[in-house]
C-alpha cells in the first residue's frame, strides 16, 4: 500500500469538433464528391485541435484550380482563420 492521496483524474481534453450544419455552395459536385469534399473538411478541421462554441461564420472563396483535396484545404484554412 501507498501513502499517495488519490489523485483526481485529469480534464478531458476536446477532441472533436462538432458541427451542426455544413452548407457548401461548389458547382459541379456529385452528391458522392460531396460527401468526400465535407469529409475532408472535417478531418482537417478536426486536426486543428480547435475547440469551443463558436457562432455561424461564412466564408466566401474565390475560383481556384487544383483538386478535391486543395479546395478542401482552402475551406478548412478559411474557417480556422475566422474561428481562432
Amino acid at each position: 500500500m501507498t501513502d499517495a492521496a488519490p489523485q483526481a483524474p485529469a480534464a478531458p481534453k476536446p477532441t472533436d469538433i462538432i458541427i451542426e450544419r455544413l452548407t457548401l455552395d461548389v458547382p459541379g459536385l456529385d452528391p458522392a464528391d460531396a460527401k468526400d469534399l465535407a469529409a475532408a473538411i472535417g478531418e482537417r478541421l478536426a486536426a486543428s485541435g480547435l475547440s469551443g462554441d463558436h457562432a455561424t461564420i461564412g466564408v466566401t472563396l474565390g475560383e481556384a484550380g487544383g483538386g478535391q483535396a486543395a479546395l478542401a484545404q482552402r475551406i478548412a484554412a478559411a474557417l480556422l482563420e475566422r474561428l481562432a
